[in-house]
Formats: C-alpha cells, sequence, structure tokens
C-alpha cells in the first residue's frame, strides 16, 4: 500500500463517518421540528417535517408519524401512501403495524388506488405525487385527476383519468421509441385486483426498530477492529525489517526502507482504528439512544373509533 492510498482511504473513512453523524443530527432536527408543528396544530407542515426527516434518515416510526399527521390535516391520500409506506419500510412495531392496518382499512374505501408499472426509469406526477420512480403505487381522492409519465428520453405522456372510490387502476405507458399518439400511449387499464397486504409479522419480543446509525457504528467499529489489526502487522514487521537493518551492520537500505515504511503504515493504521473505533462507539451510543427516544416518543393511534389516542 503506498502512502497516497493510505491517505486516501484514510480520508474515505472520515468523510464516511462525518456524513453519517451528519444526517443523524439533520434528522433528529427535522423530527424536533414536526413535533413543534404538530403541537401547534400546523399539521400539514408537521406532516411535512417528518417526511423530509424519514427522507434524510429512513425510519418506519417516522413515517408512521407522518401518516398521522397527514390525516389530521385532512391529507387522506397523503395518509394513506404514509401509512403503507411506514407497513413497508422493515422494522416497524407490532403495535403500529395494526393501527396503521387499520387506519388504511377506513381510508382506502374513500379513495381511488393508482398503479403505475412501467416503463421502468420513468417518472409519473399527479396531484401530491412529485416525479415518483416507476413502477409508483399511490392513492389519490376521487375525480379527475391529469396524470403525467416523463420517459427516460424526456417525453411525456399525459392523460386525465375519472377515478372513483374504493377502485384500483392500473395504467400502462408505451415506452420510448414507440409510436407517439400522445393520446393512446397512457392507457388506464380499468380497475385491477387490489394488491393483497403483506401478512402481519409476529410481535417480537422486545421492539427493535432500525437504527442506521447503529449500523454505520458497527461498520466503523469492524473498521477499526481491522485497522487495528493492520498496524498490529506493520508494527511487527517494522521492528523485522529494523532487526535486519541493525544484523546487517546498518548498510542494508532495503531494509531500513521497509522499516521506515512499515512504520508510516503502522502510524496510519492506528490512526484509522482510532478515528474509526471513537465515531463507531458515538454512532452505536447514540443510535441506540435515539431509538429508545424514537420509541417513547413517536405518535400512535388506537384502533378503537372515535376514540384516538395520540401519543409523542
Amino acid at each position: 500500500m503506498t502512502r497516497a492510498r493510505a491517505f486516501a482511504w484514510l480520508a474515505c473513512f472520515g468523510v464516511l463517518f462525518t456524513s453519517a453523524a451528519a444526517r443523524a443530527d439533520e434528522a433528529s432536527d427535522l423530527d424536533k421540528k414536526a413535533r413543534s408543528a404538530f403541537e401547534k396544530k400546523d399539521y400539514a407542515g408537521a406532516a411535512a417535517a417528518f417526511e423530509e426527516a424519514y427522507r434524510v434518515k429512513p425510519h418506519p416510526a417516522t413515517k408512521y408519524n407522518a401518516a398521522l399527521a397527514w390525516e389530521k390535516a385532512n391529507e387522506a391520500a397523503r395518509a394513506a401512501d404514509a401509512f403503507e409506506g411506514a407497513l413497508n419500510t422493515e422494522g416497524l412495531d407490532a403495535g403500529r403495524a395494526k393501527a396503521a392496518r387499520a387506519r388504511l382499512a377506513v381510508l382506502k374505501p374513500t379513495l381511488a388506488y393508482v398503479l403505475v408499472e412501467k416503463p421502468i426509469g420513468a417518472t409519473v406526477s399527479v396531484a401530491h405525487v412529485a416525479d415518483a420512480p416507476v413502477p409508483a403505487h399511490f392513492h389519490l381522492a376521487p375525480g379527475a385527476h391529469k396524470v403525467a409519465v416523463k420517459r427516460r428520453d424526456g417525453s411525456v405522456a399525459e392523460q386525465t383519468l375519472a377515478l372513483k372510490a374504493g377502485s384500483t387502476t392500473s395504467v400502462e405507458v408505451e415506452a420510448s421509441g414507440e409510436p407517439k399518439d400522445e393520446a393512446a400511449e397512457l392507457k388506464p387499464v380499468g380497475d385491477a385486483p387490489a394488491p393483497v397486504a403483506a401478512p402481519a409479522r409476529d410481535a417480537p419480543k422486545r421492539e427493535a426498530p432500525g437504527c442506521s446509525s447503529c449500523t454505520w457504528g458497527w461498520v466503523a467499529l469492524g473498521v477499526g477492529v481491522a485497522a487495528a489489526g493492520a498496524g498490529t502487522y506493520f508494527g511487527i514487521r517494522t521492528l523485522s525489517s529494523k532487526g535486519e537493518f541493525d544484523d546487517s551492520g546498518k548498510t542494508d537500505a532495503d531494509a531500513r526502507d521497509r522499516a521506515v515504511q512499515s512504520r508510516m503504515l503502522a502510524n496510519i493504521s492506528f490512526g484509522v482504528a482510532a478515528v474509526a473505533g471513537g465515531v463507531g462507539l458515538y454512532l452505536v451510543l447514540t443510535g441506540t439512544k435515539s431509538n429508545r427516544e424514537t420509541a417513547a416518543w413517536s405518535l400512535a393511534i388506537r384502533p378503537d373509533g372515535a376514540a384516538s389516542t395520540w401519543r409523542f
């Protein structure tokens, strides 16, 4: 390993760890902003902040909170999309999953469900959906909606669909290179069988929501251990080369160069081990704490009719 390559690896590790910590801080700030907006009854603002926090640091409880805020803001389609997104994100605890399914069961009969399956690589925009990558599934309020699908080559197919409550509509779009009859390119196929919801998982013995900071923390600790091992190896190699140089009466230039290079690599490796270990420990500890706080303070709702309970 050359000196330049060793420094390049060290720089990459530093950027990676700094970026992960910055995302965690940004998501935490957005979560606080969302909760503050919710307390002020700015439900749309709260929902938007929760959505942005989820984009920065995906967590099923954050998406669930966004769904609850959208529902309070009377944005039923957005709420249904967010409940579905929370259910499709790995790590949602059994209690929230049950509540999300219950809310979806109430919302779906009042909405239309639209499926855009192709062309892959295109994007679809309609109502609150903006440039969603295809394939895309989303809910819309009943009525007329102009759907625009932008292909990878930049061409756009548009069509106005008349949607009914409780319906599921599949949309087909001609791929690039086929006849450009815009009126015929976007084809509503009609009511399609509603997708079957995945069976509910058994409740875990202990809530274990996802923790991206914890994951990066363990990765960093692993890098630290590997770097410490490399430092030990180069340290032993330094002593061996120095011994060869001394045995030659300090005339073996190659042994001296190997000793100098090995000592430099050992120092770099131990430096990386210290940085990675410290950052990894920080991410694991703060990520675990963040998970506990999220589980304790996330919004919740009980599917018991009009008597709903909102919990922070």
